[in-house]
């Protein structure tokens, strides 16, 4: 699987395309794009290399070593976040940002290199094949052409109490969201949140606590990790996002949720900058990974002091012009502000206005994207058929139509 000019150099030092790293996952290009199994003994020797490109990008192997762990500066900040007025926090993160050197790579807001690498390997595939055309399952249900996940991570007691006010506003465009709680941060209120879910709204779990220390060490993660799990299980949360998207995705695999969110496509703002460049659910080992593709609401409004809509809509119009998934990640503790409700609200107007779009949330992508891993494309008398958990649900599409960009 050949590398762009500009994506050749990303995996050096950490990560040399030597031919000897072993592939065993579901990510590779002919799992993505779900070709009809005719194709596989014929395209076989490229498909396991173009899961090891995938991996490198999306488990963020580029990034140096030190990429994957807490930032010493940030540990030092955890003790003592407490006791900063937020307001002060929020003028000396934006300070520290500011100060930050730009990374050449995953661009930002918009970075296309796994989706210029993945239709690259797909004309290659047709011109080895000697086709000019051909069928794969479609990425989203009943031939829908993009994906919208609306997330929330609730910080503090404050961003708990605006929930409901923030859940109203959905509803009147008909979305149902998907809202994360830090677990032992601060009482949660179980009736309150029952009372949401047979609304139609979703919970997951945000780590106990924002303090940093989740993926600060192995011993941390084994010492603190039963008590999540254990927490999360009792109150039937299946899926999972890091407090300050702090990660490790060796540790994440290897947690008891369904899915994972804590993972961006790309976002050089957070206290771990990178991106797995991926605006598709991808597998992390037994879960499925739903990376947030939209800018942060805090990003936005307290980092770089933006107005977010302009970037927001620019942002959406483009993932939706490549077929894949635009996934929120706001918080009410900011946007569910009297004074900022009306930027969320102009959000939700732009995303309900999305034509073939698939509202969902994000347990039902993660069993949607496990359910089309599980399922095959064969071609019968010519005709495309989809054997497996999707049939019925999924469309074939033609190939031509996604090399196509809009």
């Amino acid at each position: 699987m050949a590398l762009s000019p500009r994506t050749s150099n990303i995996f050096e030092p950490s990560a040399p395309l030597n031919g000897l790293r072993e592939y065993s996952g579901r990510n590779d290009a002919f799992s993505f794009w779900k070709l009809p199994e005719e194709w596989r003994p014929t395209l076989e020797a490229s498909i396991g290399p173009s899961g090891v490109v995938a991996d490198l990008l999306l488990h963020e192997d580029y990034l140096p070593d030190r990429g994957h762990r807490t930032p010493s500066a940030m540990r030092a900040y955890y003790h003592v976040k407490r006791l900063i007025p937020r307001g002060l926090r929020h003028r000396l993160n934006s300070a520290a940002i500011s100060a930050r050197t730009s990374p050449e790579f995953p661009r930002w807001p918009c970075e296309s290199a796994l989706i210029e690498l993945r239709r690259d390997w797909l004309n290659d595939a047709l011109e080895t094949l000697g086709l000019q055309d051909g069928w794969h399952i479609g990425f989203w249900p009943h031939g829908l052409r993009c994906c919208i996940v609306l997330t929330h991570d609730i910080e503090t007691r404050k961003g708990f109490d605006r929930m409901e006010t923030v859940a109203d506003l959905e509803e009147c465009f008909g979305f149902r969201s998907a809202w994360n709680l830090p677990l032992a941060q601060y009482e949660i209120d179980w009736n309150r949140v029952a009372g949401m879910r047979a609304r139609g709204f979703e919970f997951g779990a945000h780590g106990l606590s924002h303090d940093g220390r989740l993926f600060r060490s192995e011993q941390d993660f084994a010492e603190l990790s039963p008590r999540l799990e254990r927490l999360a299980g009792e109150h039937d949360l299946r899926g999972f996002r890091a407090p300050s998207t702090l990660r490790d995705p060796r540790l994440i695999a290897a947690m008891n949720f369904e899915f994972d969110s804590s993972f961006a496509d790309t976002d050089p703002y957070e206290p771990q900058p990178g991106g797995t460049c991926s605006l598709f659910p991808f597998h992390l080992s037994k879960m499925i990974e739903l990376p947030y593709t939209m800018p942060q609401d805090h990003t936005l409004l307290h980092l770089i002091r933006r107005n977010p809509m302009p970037l927001w809509v620019s942002k959406a119009k483009w993932i939706a012009s490549q077929g894949g998934m635009i996934l929120t990640l706001t918080h009410p503790d900011y946007c569910g502000q009297q004074s900022k409700l009306g930027l969320y609200k102009e959000l939700l107007k732009h995303l309900a206005d999305l034509e073939s779009a698939w509202q969902a949330l994000p347990s039902q992508v993660a069993e949607w994207w496990r359910e089309r891993s599980d399922s095959h494309l064969r071609i019968d008398q010519g005709r495309p058929l989809i054997k497996g958990p999707v049939a019925g649900r999924a469309v074939a599409r033609h190939l031509n139509a996604e090399l196509v960009v809009a």
